[in-house]
């Protein structure tokens, strides 16, 4: 079976029901693991401890879109700030991953003449589930 490329383009970005694609340049789910080293008799052993996932984004500043993602993280971050929002993660091959983030607080501004941008780095409050 070939291999199938998929791009940034082939993700759908859905942020407590609502999709962003449109507004966001890129999407990236990752995971930073701790694990411990220990020194045995026999050499090293190692033990994985637990996750740290993020979901880390650049998006394009457009507060007036429909639905505005900026204007909607910037309400949930003021009026709920430790309420996790689901997201989801859906590739064109059908795989879809799903999980919760807590709300960021949007930067406004940006530089001319350039495109208003930021990066946003939003925990995750559980583990990402995949369904494919």
């Amino acid at each position: 079976m070939p291999t199938t490329i998929i791009t940034g383009r082939d993700i759908t970005l859905t942020i407590d029901s609502e999709v962003y694609a449109a507004q966001t340049t890129s999407a990236i789910l990752s995971n930073s693991p701790t694990i411990t080293t220990y020194q045995t008799l026999d050499g090293k052993a190692y033990k994985h401890i637990d996750d740290q996932w993020t979901l880390d984004l650049e998006l394009l500043a457009d507060w007036d879109a429909t639905p505005a993602l900026f204007e909607a993280m910037w309400d949930s971050f003021t009026a709920a700030p430790n309420t996790p929002l689901a997201v989801s993660l859906t590739a064109v091959t059908g795989a879809v991953f799903t999980f919760n983030v807590f709300p960021v607080a949007p930067a406004a501004g940006g530089t001319a003449p350039d495109a208003q941008t930021d990066t946003w780095s939003m925990l995750v409050s559980d583990t990402p589930e995949l369904n494919a």
